[in-house]
Parts: C-alpha cells; sequence; structure tokens
C-alpha cells in the first residue's frame, strides 16, 4: 500500500485454475523491470525504499511460493494507471504440489 494507494482484489475460479487479480493505484513499474522485481534483492530504486527498510526479497518469495504450488505471476501495468499482479494456482492440487497441513 506504500506505492499502491489502494489495491481491489478479484478472485476467478476457471476450470483448471484459479486466478487472483489484483489492482493497485501506485505509478506502477516500468515494463523493462518487470521481471527484474522477481529477483532476489533487487529494488527499482533504493530511493523508494529508504523508508520501508525492504531488502528485495517480497516479490521474490512470492514468485517461489507461487512457482512451487504449480502455478503463475504476472504483472502489467494498466492503461488507466497503476499495476496489476495476476497470480494463477491449478485449482486441484496434483501430486507433485505441496498440500497444507
Amino acid at each position: 500500500m506504500k506505492y499502491g494507494e489502494r489495491a481491489r482484489l478479484r478472485l476467478k475460479r476457471g476450470a483448471q485454475d484459479c486466478t487472483l487479480e489484483i489492482d493497485d493505484d501506485g505509478p506502477g513499474i516500468p515494463e523493462s523491470q518487470q521481471q527484474q522485481v522477481f529477483q532476489p534483492f533487487y529494488r527499482i530504486e533504493s530511493s523508494r525504499n529508504r523508508n520501508t527498510g525492504g531488502i528485495g526479497l517480497g516479490l521474490a518469495t512470492v514468485r517461489a511460493i507461487v512457482l512451487d504450488h504449480g502455478g503463475s505471476i504476472g504483472l502489467r501495468n494498466r492503461k488507466e494507471g497503476g499495476l496489476r499482479v495476476t497470480v494463477s494456482i491449478p485449482a486441484e492440487a496434483t501430486r507433485d504440489t505441496p498440500r497444507a497441513g
């Protein structure tokens, strides 16, 4: 919420997967950096992170968890401004997918 100002969540269940879309009203992420932000310790610009104390592990951790569950995660800037994060995971666990509990 520090950069996104406000967030809206949308959850969709398809035949094969569940998709969570998160839209925010922040500045977005330059297209050239949208894959880099998933790399451990990568920060868009150090000046944006001085007040947060972050070290650049948040999106790397999220991506690892999503991939471990057989899913995918993507980022794109919205035409009306802000960023959309899309997370999809299989609707049913597969044999290789870890299960909670």
